[in-house]
Protein backbone atom coordinates (compact mmCIF):
# COMPACT_ATOMS: atom_id res chain seq x y z
CA UNK A 1 0.00 0.00 0.00
CA UNK A 2 1.32 3.29 -1.12
CA UNK A 3 1.49 6.58 1.10
CA UNK A 4 0.58 9.71 -0.82
CA UNK A 5 1.66 12.86 -0.51
CA UNK A 6 -0.40 16.49 -1.04
CA UNK A 7 0.71 18.63 -4.13
CA UNK A 8 -1.35 21.27 -2.33
CA UNK A 9 -2.87 22.16 1.02
CA UNK A 10 -4.53 25.03 2.72
CA UNK A 11 -6.48 25.64 5.81
CA UNK A 12 -10.59 26.34 5.08
CA UNK A 13 -12.38 29.26 7.34
CA UNK A 14 -15.09 26.63 8.44
CA UNK A 15 -14.96 23.14 8.99
CA UNK A 16 -15.77 21.07 5.56
CA UNK A 17 -18.69 19.01 5.48
CA UNK A 18 -18.58 17.45 1.89
CA UNK A 19 -17.50 18.32 -1.30
CA UNK A 20 -18.79 18.37 -5.06
CA UNK A 21 -16.99 18.39 -8.57
CA UNK A 22 -19.58 20.24 -11.34
CA UNK A 23 -19.99 17.40 -13.74
CA UNK A 24 -20.28 19.63 -16.95
CA UNK A 25 -17.57 21.90 -15.69
CA UNK A 26 -15.26 20.23 -14.20
CA UNK A 27 -12.33 22.33 -13.47
CA UNK A 28 -15.36 23.73 -10.42
CA UNK A 29 -15.79 22.01 -7.41
CA UNK A 30 -17.89 23.31 -4.57
CA UNK A 31 -17.17 22.38 -0.59
CA UNK A 32 -19.67 22.45 1.89
CA UNK A 33 -18.73 23.83 5.75
CA UNK A 34 -20.98 23.39 8.70
CA UNK A 35 -19.87 25.48 12.17
CA UNK A 36 -21.35 25.05 15.46
CA UNK A 37 -21.85 27.79 16.97
CA UNK A 38 -21.25 27.60 21.10
CA UNK A 39 -18.63 28.96 23.69
CA UNK A 40 -17.34 25.28 24.56
CA UNK A 41 -16.94 23.95 21.08
CA UNK A 42 -13.66 24.20 19.23
CA UNK A 43 -13.46 23.40 15.69
CA UNK A 44 -9.47 22.91 15.81
CA UNK A 45 -10.32 19.83 18.41
CA UNK A 46 -11.06 16.66 16.95
CA UNK A 47 -13.50 14.65 18.76
CA UNK A 48 -12.73 11.43 17.26
CA UNK A 49 -15.17 9.01 16.47
CA UNK A 50 -18.24 11.96 16.67
CA UNK A 51 -20.20 12.98 13.58
CA UNK A 52 -21.22 16.59 12.75
CA UNK A 53 -24.40 16.27 13.99
CA UNK A 54 -23.41 14.82 17.25
CA UNK A 55 -24.61 18.05 19.15
CA UNK A 56 -27.77 19.70 21.18
CA UNK A 57 -29.79 20.74 18.27
CA UNK A 58 -30.93 23.88 20.48
CA UNK A 59 -27.13 24.97 19.14
CA UNK A 60 -27.21 27.50 16.09
CA UNK A 61 -25.30 26.14 13.00
CA UNK A 62 -24.45 28.40 10.10
CA UNK A 63 -22.52 27.80 6.94
CA UNK A 64 -21.20 28.36 3.46
CA UNK A 65 -21.13 26.61 0.17
CA UNK A 66 -17.38 28.04 -1.44
CA UNK A 67 -16.79 27.49 -4.84
CA UNK A 68 -13.44 26.73 -6.32
CA UNK A 69 -11.56 26.13 -9.54
CA UNK A 70 -8.65 23.72 -10.03
CA UNK A 71 -6.40 24.13 -12.92
CA UNK A 72 -3.27 22.19 -12.91
CA UNK A 73 -2.46 21.94 -9.43
CA UNK A 74 -3.98 25.57 -8.92
CA UNK A 75 -6.63 25.94 -6.50
CA UNK A 76 -8.70 29.48 -6.95
CA UNK A 77 -11.09 30.43 -4.43
CA UNK A 78 -14.16 31.67 -7.23
CA UNK A 79 -17.39 32.76 -5.06
CA UNK A 80 -18.87 32.02 -1.31
CA UNK A 81 -22.17 31.94 -0.59
CA UNK A 82 -22.66 32.29 3.28
CA UNK A 83 -25.82 30.96 5.13
CA UNK A 84 -25.80 32.75 8.35
CA UNK A 85 -29.31 30.63 9.42
CA UNK A 86 -27.82 27.25 8.27
CA UNK A 87 -25.08 24.52 8.11
CA UNK A 88 -24.49 22.42 5.22
CA UNK A 89 -24.25 18.87 5.50
CA UNK A 90 -24.41 17.70 1.71
CA UNK A 91 -24.31 18.95 -1.51
CA UNK A 92 -24.87 17.28 -4.90
CA UNK A 93 -24.68 18.60 -8.41
CA UNK A 94 -27.38 17.16 -10.50
CA UNK A 95 -27.12 15.03 -13.38
CA UNK A 96 -30.13 16.28 -15.28
CA UNK A 97 -28.52 20.00 -16.67
CA UNK A 98 -30.15 19.25 -20.08
CA UNK A 99 -33.44 19.87 -18.02
CA UNK A 100 -33.23 22.34 -16.01
CA UNK A 101 -29.55 24.06 -15.89
CA UNK A 102 -26.41 23.00 -14.05
CA UNK A 103 -28.19 22.91 -10.24
CA UNK A 104 -26.60 22.04 -7.35
CA UNK A 105 -29.01 20.26 -4.17
CA UNK A 106 -27.89 21.22 -0.92
CA UNK A 107 -28.92 19.48 2.92
CA UNK A 108 -29.03 21.73 5.70
CA UNK A 109 -29.12 21.22 9.57
CA UNK A 110 -32.67 23.40 9.57
CA UNK A 111 -34.32 20.64 7.78
CA UNK A 112 -34.59 22.42 4.35
CA UNK A 113 -33.95 21.34 1.06
CA UNK A 114 -31.89 24.31 -0.82
CA UNK A 115 -31.25 24.37 -4.61
CA UNK A 116 -28.23 26.89 -5.94
CA UNK A 117 -27.79 27.75 -9.83
CA UNK A 118 -24.61 27.86 -10.99
CA UNK A 119 -24.32 31.44 -13.04
CA UNK A 120 -21.96 33.61 -15.14
CA UNK A 121 -22.14 36.99 -13.96
CA UNK A 122 -20.01 39.99 -15.73
CA UNK A 123 -17.20 36.39 -16.78
CA UNK A 124 -17.56 35.35 -12.83
CA UNK A 125 -19.14 32.21 -11.66
CA UNK A 126 -21.54 32.34 -8.86
CA UNK A 127 -23.89 30.12 -7.07
CA UNK A 128 -27.55 31.29 -6.79
CA UNK A 129 -30.48 30.49 -4.95
CA UNK A 130 -33.33 29.36 -6.65
CA UNK A 131 -35.20 27.42 -4.87
CA UNK A 132 -36.32 25.69 -1.73
CA UNK A 133 -38.30 23.48 0.46
CA UNK A 134 -38.54 22.76 3.97
CA UNK A 135 -39.15 19.10 4.07
CA UNK A 136 -39.23 18.67 7.46
CA UNK A 137 -39.54 20.52 11.08
CA UNK A 138 -36.24 23.04 11.71
CA UNK A 139 -35.10 21.19 14.64
CA UNK A 140 -34.30 17.97 11.93
CA UNK A 141 -31.66 17.89 9.86
CA UNK A 142 -31.20 17.16 6.24
CA UNK A 143 -28.29 14.82 6.42
CA UNK A 144 -27.88 13.52 2.95
CA UNK A 145 -29.12 13.56 -0.52
CA UNK A 146 -29.49 11.78 -4.08
CA UNK A 147 -30.77 12.62 -6.94
CA UNK A 148 -33.50 10.72 -9.37
CA UNK A 149 -31.19 8.75 -11.97
CA UNK A 150 -34.30 9.47 -14.71
CA UNK A 151 -37.02 11.92 -13.49
CA UNK A 152 -35.16 15.69 -12.76
CA UNK A 153 -37.79 16.70 -11.19
CA UNK A 154 -37.14 14.46 -8.10
CA UNK A 155 -34.37 14.08 -5.16
CA UNK A 156 -34.40 11.84 -2.27
CA UNK A 157 -33.48 13.04 1.09
CA UNK A 158 -32.92 11.96 4.55
CA UNK A 159 -33.14 13.04 7.62
CA UNK A 160 -32.00 12.76 11.48
CA UNK A 161 -35.37 11.65 12.45
CA UNK A 162 -34.70 8.54 10.82
CA UNK A 163 -37.17 9.28 7.54
CA UNK A 164 -36.21 8.71 4.00
CA UNK A 165 -38.38 11.12 1.66
CA UNK A 166 -38.63 11.83 -2.01
CA UNK A 167 -38.96 15.62 -2.63
CA UNK A 168 -40.30 16.30 -6.24
CA UNK A 169 -41.33 19.27 -7.96
CA UNK A 170 -44.66 19.52 -9.60
CA UNK A 171 -44.30 22.57 -12.11
CA UNK A 172 -43.30 22.70 -16.08
CA UNK A 173 -40.04 23.35 -15.60
CA UNK A 174 -38.10 21.40 -12.57
CA UNK A 175 -37.10 23.67 -9.75
CA UNK A 176 -38.16 26.64 -11.47
CA UNK A 177 -38.33 29.92 -8.69
CA UNK A 178 -41.88 29.71 -6.89
CA UNK A 179 -42.77 26.14 -7.83
CA UNK A 180 -44.76 23.70 -5.71
CA UNK A 181 -42.96 21.27 -4.27
CA UNK A 182 -44.21 18.12 -2.51
CA UNK A 183 -42.72 15.69 0.06
CA UNK A 184 -43.56 12.22 0.78
CA UNK A 185 -42.13 9.28 2.59
CA UNK A 186 -40.08 6.20 1.65
CA UNK A 187 -39.46 4.28 4.70
CA UNK A 188 -37.61 5.09 8.18
CA UNK A 189 -34.74 3.97 10.20
CA UNK A 190 -35.39 4.07 14.37
CA UNK A 191 -32.33 5.93 14.16
CA UNK A 192 -30.24 8.43 12.05
CA UNK A 193 -30.77 7.83 8.41
CA UNK A 194 -27.71 8.59 7.01
CA UNK A 195 -27.63 7.94 3.40
CA UNK A 196 -29.42 6.59 0.59
CA UNK A 197 -29.09 5.69 -2.86
CA UNK A 198 -31.17 5.16 -6.27
CA UNK A 199 -30.61 1.63 -7.82
CA UNK A 200 -32.30 -0.47 -10.99
CA UNK A 201 -33.54 -3.81 -10.31
CA UNK A 202 -34.71 -4.78 -14.03
CA UNK A 203 -38.03 -2.32 -14.50
CA UNK A 204 -38.00 -1.04 -10.85
CA UNK A 205 -36.32 1.75 -9.53
CA UNK A 206 -35.33 1.06 -5.78
CA UNK A 207 -34.54 3.39 -3.14
CA UNK A 208 -31.72 1.99 -0.82
CA UNK A 209 -30.93 3.56 2.65
CA UNK A 210 -28.45 2.83 5.42
CA UNK A 211 -28.82 4.25 9.17
CA UNK A 212 -27.06 4.43 12.30
CA UNK A 213 -29.28 1.21 13.41
CA UNK A 214 -27.27 -0.88 11.16
CA UNK A 215 -30.17 -1.06 8.83
CA UNK A 216 -29.74 -1.19 5.35
CA UNK A 217 -33.14 -1.14 3.48
CA UNK A 218 -34.74 -1.12 0.44
CA UNK A 219 -38.20 0.43 -1.14
CA UNK A 220 -39.56 0.13 -5.09
CA UNK A 221 -41.15 2.77 -6.83
CA UNK A 222 -43.69 1.71 -9.67
CA UNK A 223 -44.14 4.88 -12.45
CA UNK A 224 -46.13 6.89 -10.55
CA UNK A 225 -43.75 6.84 -7.43
CA UNK A 226 -46.05 4.50 -5.21
CA UNK A 227 -43.85 2.84 -2.82
CA UNK A 228 -43.24 -0.90 -2.05
CA UNK A 229 -41.18 -2.00 1.05
CA UNK A 230 -39.38 -4.90 0.35
CA UNK A 231 -36.42 -5.77 3.13
CA UNK A 232 -34.56 -4.73 6.02
CA UNK A 233 -31.27 -6.38 6.30
CA UNK A 234 -29.69 -5.88 9.95
CA UNK A 235 -26.70 -8.60 9.65
CA UNK A 236 -24.52 -7.58 7.28
CA UNK A 237 -23.11 -4.10 9.56
CA UNK A 238 -21.92 -4.25 12.91
CA UNK A 239 -22.42 -0.18 12.73
CA UNK A 240 -24.29 2.32 10.98
CA UNK A 241 -24.38 2.09 7.41
CA UNK A 242 -23.40 5.49 6.12
CA UNK A 243 -22.53 5.11 2.31
CA UNK A 244 -24.03 3.66 -0.40
CA UNK A 245 -23.15 2.96 -4.43
CA UNK A 246 -24.99 0.77 -6.69
CA UNK A 247 -22.64 -0.81 -9.15
CA UNK A 248 -24.94 -3.38 -11.33
CA UNK A 249 -27.12 -6.14 -11.19
CA UNK A 250 -28.14 -6.38 -7.37
CA UNK A 251 -24.39 -5.12 -6.45
CA UNK A 252 -24.36 -2.98 -3.79
CA UNK A 253 -21.01 -0.93 -2.36
CA UNK A 254 -21.09 0.38 1.66
CA UNK A 255 -19.32 1.95 4.19
CA UNK A 256 -19.94 1.51 7.74
CA UNK A 257 -18.85 3.32 11.02
CA UNK A 258 -16.88 -0.39 11.74
CA UNK A 259 -14.77 0.02 9.49
CA UNK A 260 -15.15 -1.74 6.93
CA UNK A 261 -16.06 -1.28 3.16
CA UNK A 262 -18.38 -4.17 2.15
CA UNK A 263 -19.64 -5.85 -1.76
CA UNK A 264 -22.85 -6.88 -1.23
CA UNK A 265 -25.39 -9.09 -3.47
CA UNK A 266 -29.17 -7.69 -2.46
CA UNK A 267 -31.15 -9.14 -4.78
CA UNK A 268 -35.75 -7.75 -3.87
CA UNK A 269 -36.10 -11.14 -2.79
CA UNK A 270 -34.09 -13.83 -0.94
CA UNK A 271 -31.17 -13.32 1.14
CA UNK A 272 -28.53 -10.80 0.82
CA UNK A 273 -24.67 -11.70 0.65
CA UNK A 274 -21.31 -10.00 1.81
CA UNK A 275 -19.25 -10.93 -1.27
CA UNK A 276 -16.09 -9.05 -0.02
CA UNK A 277 -15.05 -6.92 3.03
CA UNK A 278 -12.26 -5.32 3.92
CA UNK A 279 -11.31 -3.06 7.06
CA UNK A 280 -10.23 0.32 6.19
CA UNK A 281 -9.08 1.56 9.56
CA UNK A 282 -11.67 3.87 10.01
CA UNK A 283 -15.27 5.23 9.37
CA UNK A 284 -16.50 4.62 5.87
CA UNK A 285 -18.17 7.48 5.34
CA UNK A 286 -18.64 8.51 1.53
CA UNK A 287 -17.58 5.82 -1.31
CA UNK A 288 -16.80 7.27 -4.76
CA UNK A 289 -16.18 5.16 -8.10
CA UNK A 290 -12.57 6.52 -9.11
CA UNK A 291 -12.52 4.19 -12.62
CA UNK A 292 -13.76 0.91 -13.52
CA UNK A 293 -12.71 -1.36 -16.59
CA UNK A 294 -14.50 -0.24 -19.39
CA UNK A 295 -16.90 1.78 -17.43
CA UNK A 296 -17.78 6.07 -16.61
CA UNK A 297 -16.86 6.89 -13.69
CA UNK A 298 -20.22 8.27 -12.24
CA UNK A 299 -22.59 5.79 -13.92
CA UNK A 300 -23.59 2.84 -12.67
CA UNK A 301 -21.39 -0.32 -14.00
CA UNK A 302 -22.20 -2.57 -16.69
CA UNK A 303 -22.50 -6.13 -16.57
CA UNK A 304 -19.20 -7.93 -17.25
CA UNK A 305 -17.32 -5.35 -15.51
CA UNK A 306 -13.83 -7.10 -13.88
CA UNK A 307 -12.70 -4.89 -11.24
CA UNK A 308 -12.99 -0.70 -10.35
CA UNK A 309 -11.27 1.79 -8.43
CA UNK A 310 -13.10 3.31 -5.18
CA UNK A 311 -12.17 6.05 -3.01
CA UNK A 312 -13.42 6.45 0.24
CA UNK A 313 -12.92 8.70 3.05
CA UNK A 314 -12.53 6.94 6.19
CA UNK A 315 -12.86 9.52 8.90
CA UNK A 316 -10.23 9.40 10.96
CA UNK A 317 -7.92 7.41 9.29
CA UNK A 318 -7.83 9.58 6.67
CA UNK A 319 -8.72 8.92 2.51
CA UNK A 320 -7.84 5.32 0.69
CA UNK A 321 -7.94 4.18 -2.45
CA UNK A 322 -9.18 0.74 -3.06
CA UNK A 323 -9.27 -1.72 -5.91
CA UNK A 324 -12.48 -4.03 -6.09
CA UNK A 325 -11.08 -7.14 -8.98
CA UNK A 326 -13.05 -10.28 -9.96
CA UNK A 327 -11.18 -13.19 -10.34
CA UNK A 328 -11.46 -15.71 -12.88
CA UNK A 329 -13.70 -18.07 -10.71
CA UNK A 330 -15.90 -14.88 -9.95
CA UNK A 331 -15.10 -14.55 -6.89
CA UNK A 332 -14.53 -10.58 -5.57
CA UNK A 333 -12.12 -9.07 -3.50
CA UNK A 334 -10.87 -5.92 -2.12
CA UNK A 335 -7.20 -4.60 -2.42
CA UNK A 336 -6.29 -1.48 -0.72
CA UNK A 337 -3.83 0.33 -3.16
CA UNK A 338 -2.94 3.55 -1.68
CA UNK A 339 -3.92 5.46 2.08
CA UNK A 340 -3.64 9.39 2.15
CA UNK A 341 -2.96 10.33 5.92
CA UNK A 342 -2.05 14.31 5.57
CA UNK A 343 -5.38 14.87 7.73
CA UNK A 344 -5.93 15.34 11.21
CA UNK A 345 -9.12 15.12 11.84
CA UNK A 346 -11.93 13.41 10.77
CA UNK A 347 -12.04 12.89 6.47
CA UNK A 348 -15.84 13.29 5.59
CA UNK A 349 -15.32 14.43 2.08
CA UNK A 350 -13.22 13.33 -1.00
CA UNK A 351 -13.70 13.61 -5.03
CA UNK A 352 -12.07 13.72 -7.52
CA UNK A 353 -11.71 15.67 -10.57
CA UNK A 354 -14.05 14.19 -13.73
CA UNK A 355 -11.40 13.75 -16.46
CA UNK A 356 -10.83 10.80 -19.22
CA UNK A 357 -7.35 10.72 -18.10
CA UNK A 358 -6.47 7.80 -15.83
CA UNK A 359 -4.26 10.49 -13.53
CA UNK A 360 -6.66 11.90 -11.37
CA UNK A 361 -7.16 14.99 -9.68
CA UNK A 362 -8.47 13.96 -6.06
CA UNK A 363 -9.35 16.94 -3.44
CA UNK A 364 -9.75 15.51 0.12
CA UNK A 365 -10.97 17.74 3.51
CA UNK A 366 -10.91 17.22 7.43
CA UNK A 367 -13.82 18.67 9.60
CA UNK A 368 -12.06 20.29 12.63
CA UNK A 369 -8.19 21.12 11.29
CA UNK A 370 -10.22 22.54 8.33
CA UNK A 371 -7.95 20.92 6.07
CA UNK A 372 -8.12 20.99 2.22
CA UNK A 373 -5.85 18.66 0.19
CA UNK A 374 -4.91 18.19 -3.56
CA UNK A 375 -2.91 15.08 -4.31
CA UNK A 376 -3.23 12.72 -7.66
CA UNK A 377 -3.23 8.89 -8.01
CA UNK A 378 -2.51 6.68 -11.21
CA UNK A 379 -5.73 4.63 -11.66
CA UNK A 380 -3.91 2.79 -15.19
CA UNK A 381 -0.97 0.73 -14.98
CA UNK A 382 0.00 -2.81 -15.17
CA UNK A 383 -3.38 -5.04 -15.05
CA UNK A 384 -4.87 -2.77 -13.31
CA UNK A 385 -2.68 -1.90 -10.62
CA UNK A 386 -2.13 1.69 -9.51
CA UNK A 387 0.22 4.04 -7.96
CA UNK A 388 0.42 7.54 -6.49
CA UNK A 389 1.89 10.16 -7.97
CA UNK A 390 4.79 11.89 -5.97
CA UNK A 391 3.64 16.16 -5.58
CA UNK A 392 5.90 17.98 -8.21
CA UNK A 393 5.63 21.44 -6.11
CA UNK A 394 5.26 22.38 -2.85
CA UNK A 395 2.15 23.27 -1.03
CA UNK A 396 1.01 27.01 -1.13
CA UNK A 397 -1.95 29.09 -0.27
CA UNK A 398 -4.75 29.47 -2.38
CA UNK A 399 -5.40 32.26 -4.67
CA UNK A 400 -8.34 33.98 -3.16
CA UNK A 401 -9.56 35.63 -6.49
CA UNK A 402 -15.51 -14.95 0.40
CA UNK A 403 -19.49 -14.76 0.59
CA UNK A 404 -21.26 -15.08 3.32
CA UNK A 405 -25.18 -14.52 3.70
CA UNK A 406 -27.07 -12.14 5.92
Amino acid sequence: MTAIAANLSFTLPLPPSCIAFCPTQPHLFVVGTYHLHSSTNDDNQDHDGDTVIDEPDTQQRSGSLILYKLEGDEITEIATETTPDFAILDAQWSPHSSAHGELLAVATSTGRLMLYELQSHGGTMQLASRCSEQVCEASTLVLSLAWHPSQANVVGVTLSDGRVCLSECTGSEPWARGTAISVSAVHEHSLEAWTLAFASYDSDTAVLSGGDDLVLQLSTLDDHDAVTHRWQDRKAHEAGVTAIVPLFSDLVLTGSYDDHLRLLSTPLAGRRQVLADVNLGGGVWRVKILSGSGAPARLALPEGTRSLIILASCMHAGTRVVKLSRGRDDAWQFEVLAQFEEHKSMNYGSDFQPSESTLKSIVSTSFYDRLLCLWKFETGGNKGASSAIEPGADSKTPDTGQPEEV
